[in-house]
Formats: C-alpha cells, sequence, structure tokens
C-alpha cells in the first residue's frame, strides 16, 4: 500500500468515473476551479479527453489501480510525484470502502466522498449538484456563479472555431433506448423544408447505437444523408464545432455539442430535463409530450 503526504498544499484531486455525460456535467466547476487550482482528474473515456483543456492532467480510471480504492490494499500507483493538497470523489461507496482506501494513500490529505448523483427525490440540476459538493468539501467554487458562466459562455471551445458552410447534425441515439424518439420522426425531420438551408446533414451515431446503425443505414442514404460512425475524438470535437445546428436525445454528445457551444436542440423523453438539460450559450430543451408533430414545429421556431 502507498502513502503520499502532502507536500506543496496546491493540487485538488477529483475522481469521478462515469458516462460521457455525467463526465462533462463537472465542466463548469473545473472551469471555475481551473484557474485557482492544479486539477488532477480521474475518470472514464472519453469523457476525460473532452474535459482535459480544463485541469492539470486526466487520468483513465481503469488503469493505476484505482479499482483497488475499495479493496482492504488500494494501490494509488499514479500518484507519488502529485502535491495533492484535498482529494474529492463522486463515488457510489455505500460501506465507505472507496473513502478508506483513498484516506488510507492519503493520510494527511482531507478526503471528502459524495454519491455521484443527486437522490432521486431532489431535483437539482447533477452539474449544480457536483459544484455544491466542491463548495462542501471546501474548494473555492461558487455553484450558482458556474452554472450561469456555463449557461452563456462554450467552456470547451477554447478557440472560437469559425462555423463552416450551414451544416446539421442529428444524433438520434443515446445510451438508453427509452430515452430515444422512434427512427420514424428522425427519417420526418431531416426531411423538413425547414431544414434545406442547410447544405450538409449528417447523422452521427456511436457506439451505442451500432444496432441503429445497421437497422438505419439503407433508409438514411435513401434520403441522401450522410452517416458519420463511431467519430475519433478529434473529429467528433471538430464536427461540432463546425455545426450551424445540432439536434439530439439526453445524451454525452448532446452535453459535448452544447459545452463547445453549437446551438444545440435537446430532445428529452423519458429523463428529467431539469437535471439533466445541457449546458452552453445556445440551447434549446424539447421534453417529449406525444405530439411529434407539435414537436417539429418547435425545431422550426428555432432555426
Amino acid at each position: 500500500m502507498l502513502t503520499i503526504r502532502e507536500k506543496k498544499k496546491r493540487g485538488i484531486l477529483i475522481i469521478r468515473p462515469s458516462a460521457l455525460g455525467d463526465t462533462l456535467l463537472l465542466a463548469p466547476a473545473l472551469y471555475q476551479l481551473a484557474h485557482e487550482k492544479e486539477l488532477t482528474f480521474v475518470g472514464r473515456r472519453p469523457g476525460i479527453d473532452f474535459l482535459e483543456p480544463l485541469t492539470a492532467r486526466c487520468l483513465d480510471y481503469e488503469k493505476g489501480g484505482w479499482h483497488t480504492l475499495f479493496s482492504q490494499k488500494p494501490l494509488c500507483r499514479d500518484l507519488p510525484d502529485f502535491d495533492i493538497e484535498r482529494a474529492v470523489c463522486f463515488l457510489t461507496d455505500p460501506d465507505g470502502d472507496a473513502t478508506k482506501g483513498l484516506r488510507a494513500c492519503f493520510q494527511d490529505i482531507p478526503v471528502h466522498c459524495f454519491p455521484p448523483f443527486p437522490s432521486s427525490q431532489d431535483n437539482t440540476h447533477v452539474a449544480l449538484y457536483l459544484a455544491l459538493c466542491l463548495n462542501a468539501s471546501g474548494l473555492p467554487v461558487d455553484p450558482e456563479l458556474a452554472i450561469k458562466e456555463a449557461k452563456r459562455t462554450a467552456l470547451l471551445n477554447g478557440n472560437n472555431q469559425e462555423k463552416s458552410a450551414p451544416m446539421a447534425v442529428f444524433h438520434p441515439g443515446s445510451g438508453s433506448e427509452k430515452k430515444n424518439y422512434p427512427l420514424e420522426f428522425w427519417f420526418e425531420l431531416v426531411q423538413d423544408k425547414s431544414l434545406a438551408i442547410f447544405h450538409k446533414k449528417i447523422v452521427l451515431l456511436g457506439p451505442d447505437e451500432q444496432g441503429l446503425y445497421e437497422q438505419s443505414e439503407k433508409e438514411w442514404r435513401d434520403i441522401n444523408i450522410e452517416i458519420i460512425f463511431c467519430p475519433r475524438n478529434e473529429e467528433l470535437r471538430s464536427l461540432l464545432k463546425r455545426a450551424s445546428l445540432y439536434i439530439g436525445h439526453d445524451s454525452g454528445i448532446t452535453h459535448l455539442s452544447a459545452l463547445l457551444g453549437a446551438p444545440t436542440i435537446a430532445l428529452f423523453r423519458n429523463s428529467h430535463w431539469e437535471q439533466w438539460a445541457p449546458l452552453g450559450p445556445e440551447v434549446t430543451v424539447i421534453a417529449h409530450d406525444g405530439d411529434y408533430q407539435a414537436i417539429v414545429t418547435r425545431i422550426r421556431e428555432k432555426i
């Protein structure tokens, strides 16, 4: 077991091994903290790759022994050269094993552990919840201000890349099928006359949509829509930054689009938009009410 002792009291370790969207909702708090502290973030890919600009370093939770925090002999092999002032983790840890493991590694350093999400009875936005937890751990985070900044600034768009010719990007999938609008809705939407202003239309499908890709590839090609399947991180980032319009479900890619500053329309179904609405300067949330034609009408009004 490795024991790391505090040196210069300047670095902050934050651990949140989550899916893409869950990870990206840390961005508002990290954006604030990055001006004050050296941040080491431990999470999962691909989320850590997109948060890298807001941190001193991002580490893969699946490597370096982080999973052993839940064991009696944790192996924190990635930590020897870090000057850690405080550790904060967001983990499902009902028995407190991860907290014990972190304290075993950081005997002289405050350790704070929180559940990864607010309780089911709490409608607090997840990004605000995370910022509130970091504030409660003693870090210089103003939770309300962090969310306000995320709504007016593209936190992950560092160079404000110029838009190309008008291009619309559609993401008809998500990590949960119950959140998805039916394919028929998407086929009708992309052919709507209001979208004729876009010279290029792209359907974006990720690894969670392998079955959707196989099911719908022919239909997309029949209506002359380009399909991009599982783009690399840099290709995805570039595509979203160039998008004149992005439309997608409650998904990690939708959160990424909003944080990059793309005009984003987020479609919600069977999830709580109050807790999960994407954050960005040009975000419209449309919640499913059973009337798909009314939803298309609302989209037309935003174009």
